[in-house]
């Protein structure tokens, strides 16, 4: 009984922890980014587009890095998906779930490089791929430890 509302804990925790830095990454975009992302695209059906005009205009007086602007939310996003997949996915074998976790992960990392090559459109950041790399594989440390 014990070991199962440990586990329940976890994957609130988990789950909480995974929307919270979705947020935190859509909010940087939403208020330091240009606004030809697609994520703007959003708001107008969402009705949000004059709060987060608001919050764009009220987010000028408090300046970020151009790490925070650029490269964090790339992070935040890539851990944002592992761990909400951690908490939900249990419908197949360990390996399956490590495979489904670093999906993303790898096509991310696969598509800087491809940046870096000429592959693909974009700049290589070696900042983001950092950001890209470093929650996988805090993860995996983390996940060898579990029972």
């Amino acid at each position: 009984m014990k070991q199962i509302r440990y586990s329940r804990a976890i994957v609130t925790i988990e789950i909480i922890l995974g929307v919270t830095f979705l947020i935190c990454g859509c909010a940087i975009y939403l208020f330091y980014r240009s606004k030809s992302l697609y994520i703007y695209h959003w708001c107008q059906p969402l009705c949000i587009s004059e709060f987060i005009d608001t919050c764009r205009h009220s987010a000028q007086r408090y300046p970020v890095s151009d790490f925070t602007r650029f490269c964090l939310p790339d992070g935040l996003y890539c851990t944002s998906y592992i761990l909400i997949i951690d908490a939900i996915w249990n419908k197949d074998s360990r390996l399956v779930k490590f495979l489904i976790i670093y999906f993303v992960p790898t096509i991310v990392i696969g598509s800087e490089f491809m940046q870096y090559f000429g592959v693909i459109r974009g700049t290589f950041d070696m900042i983001d791929l950092v950001c890209y790399a470093i929650p996988p594989l805090v993860y995996y440390i983390i996940y060898k430890k579990k029972p």
